[in-house]
């Protein structure tokens, strides 16, 4: 393992303990990306240049998800300064009456939809549509979004079981089918969701007895006056809510699906937000009330996206993927090299082997992408010498945790899209969901070790 590889991992090091301690870790971001720079190129000019590469490398990953999160943002914001929200308190009527059952109604509604259409454009769908109800309903924002990251971004995605893209990247890494990985993949996934939901829940009910909730979501008790009539405002969510329908017929008719789905939903908010304006106010006020209507939304998205720009560009340069745009011709990927390394000189027990491919998952997972480590963890599982069936429960074991770990429930800065459609800090919700999903990786590295030393062994 090469001397930048080592710098990194102990600047990654550094970095998990802050986070564990909860400690602000932008500055320490900073100066890691200028230590990993300035020992890569050898010269700390240079690494003021991969300091601004790694932060332009950061915002480009998220830029997609920033614009789409902005738009939908925009025409909340529009919706409540029209005051045509207030009609949301009709579909609060169809709510359960209690804290647990909306939990349970955002949980549900957010794995459909992340099933048929990822959970990126979920969130954006949930977001706009349900979360004002719940909100209103009385579940806190804070458990809202550990609903929605849980449910869509760990249940959904570490299955994958409509559009089987997560399974396929890989079964392909370890030289299998997709369909070959499901025999082991079902129940281990049912014993994470089970295991992590109802944990989730538990200490959902135990935070809001204490009331130990803290989140940034925008007073929504402000009264504002309305600048139209009653009639105007109805139009305006009946509107709302039939160009959502429609959205929603086109993805399923046209089998529209991932990013592209994603840019659906944001185009059909910004659509609403340009509609709200102009129903609602004059001709000649209506251009300069959307325009304050986008503005305040990209502004607060970029207070929850601008912290995590430094973070994510960071831990992008320790995917192979990405290590030669940010350091330069010839960058190691950090993370793969520190992988391989520790395979080759750390020796471990057959049956141990579970938890040792569960903390590789981790490790893959740390930069928060959810993909990273999918090709190369059938790989990993293939090195142990196990037969086929041990080789594929292992591979599913860990596409279990990088979805679990990167995808979006434990990784703040994963977890942006979600803390910025619910208007909370996404450290809250990390918080929230770091003891449930631990909970979780225990039973399930447990299942796993029993049944390869049932079966596989």
């Amino acid at each position: 393992m090469g001397i930048v590889s080592i710098a990194y991992m102990l600047m990654t090091a550094v970095m998990l303990v802050m986070i564990i301690r909860k400690k602000e870790i932008t500055l320490a971001g900073v100066l890691a990306i200028l230590i990993v720079g300035t020992v890569f190129t050898g010269n700390p000019v240079r690494g003021v240049v991969v300091l601004c590469s790694a932060i332009t490398a950061g915002m480009s990953e998220m830029l997609p998800i920033f614009i789409g999160i902005s738009l939908i943002v925009s025409m909340t914001i529009a919706l409540k300064q029209t005051n045509a929200d207030r009609y949301i308190s009709y579909v609060t009527r169809y709510f359960p009456k209690s804290i647990g059952g909306v939990y349970f109604t955002i949980g549900i509604f957010m794995l459909a939809a992340s099933f048929m259409i990822w959970p990126s454009p979920a969130v954006a769908l949930i977001g706009a549509l349900m979360i004002p109800a719940a909100t209103k309903a009385g579940l806190p924002p804070v458990y809202a979004a550990s609903s929605m990251s849980i449910f869509g971004y760990g249940l959904a995605l570490s299955g994958d079981f409509l559009i089987q893209g997560v399974p396929s990247i890989t079964a392909k890494g370890a030289g299998f089918e997709c369909q070959d990985l499901m025999v082991y993949l079902v129940p281990l996934w049912i014993v994470m969701s089970v295991t992590t939901v109802v944990s989730a829940f538990i200490l959902m009910r135990v935070g809001v007895k204490k009331g130990a909730i803290k989140c940034t979501a925008p007073n929504t008790d402000e009264k504002i006056t309305p600048p139209c009539g009653n009639k105007r405002l109805k139009l305006i969510m009946l509107l709302t809510f039939l160009i959502f329908l429609a959205a929603i017929i086109a993805m399923m008719i046209m089998d529209i699906k991932g990013d592209d789905a994603t840019a659906l939903i944001s185009g059909t908010a910004l659509i609403c937000t340009c509609i709200a304006g102009v129903i609602a106010y004059p001709k000649k006020e209506a251009p300069e009330k959307v325009l304050g209507f986008l503005v305040e939304g990209f502004q607060f998205s970029m207070k929850v996206f601008a912290p995590a720009i430094v973070i994510i560009g960071f831990f992008s340069m320790g995917n192979a993927e990405f290590s030669s745009q940010i350091l330069g011709e010839g960058a190691p990927g950090s993370i793969t090299e520190f992988v391989s390394y520790i395979r080759e000189h750390i020796s471990v027990p057959k049956p141990i082997l579970p938890v040792f491919l569960a903390a590789i998952g981790f490790i893959y997972s740390i930069d928060g992408s959810g993909f990273a480590g999918l090709t190369v963890i059938g790989e990993v599982a293939n090195s142990f010498g196990l037969g086929a069936e041990g080789v594929k429960l292992l591979t599913a074991l860990g596409q279990i945790v990088i979805i679990w770990v990167g995808g979006g429930t434990i990784i703040p800065w994963s977890m942006i899209p979600v803390a910025s459609v619910c208007g909370v800090d996404p450290y809250d919700i990390a918080k929230k969901n770091l003891k449930p999903v631990c909970i979780g990786f225990a039973a399930t590295v447990a299942a796993a070790i029993v049944i390869l030393c049932v079966k596989c062994l």
